[in-house]
């Protein structure tokens, strides 16, 4: 019995040297790919700013509610173009997307959410089913931007 447990104990320095192996190289792997990296961190804003948007919704909370979409749009928009997201602007749309062919499928529920926060800035919406109403349209679009190839 304490012949197995010696034998066995003389594996973990082996194991704990590979472990760290694969964690120097995941560390590497990210390091020298920003892209990935930027991918990574925008998956996150997204998550958190969409738990965000609920809250902001179910307080009624209409001008961080649609700061906090409008940010969204931006982060999406900027790790898909390689873009600074703060340069992000309605514009950007007609700038980079149309001439990169993106479906008119994908680019009309764009235009609509950034119309709708423009709009927004000048006659609020106040109705809380309102803003939640506008989540899964925001989800459904961010959904085709993760999967467009630009």
């Amino acid at each position: 019995m304490q012949q197995t447990w010696f034998l066995a104990l003389q594996g973990v320095p082996v194991l704990a040297l590979i472990s760290a192996v694969a964690i120097r190289r995941r560390a590497e792997n990210l390091a020298n790919n920003p892209r990935l990296r930027r991918r990574r961190q925008v998956a996150q804003v997204i998550r958190d700013g969409l738990e965000e948007l609920r809250r902001l919704a179910s307080e009624n909370k209409s001008d961080e509610f649609f700061a906090t979409l409008f940010r969204l749009l931006q982060e999406q928009l900027g790790e898909r173009l390689d873009l600074p997201a703060s340069s992000i602007t309605e514009a950007v749309l007609e700038e980079h997307l149309r001439p990169r062919h993106v479906p008119d499928a994908t680019l009309t529920p764009l235009q609509e959410l950034f119309h709708t926060c423009n709009l927004a800035r000048y006659a609020p919406i106040k109705s809380s089913q309102e803003l939640a109403a506008l989540i899964p349209r925001l989800e459904a679009t961010l959904r085709e931007l993760q999967q467009l190839k630009v």
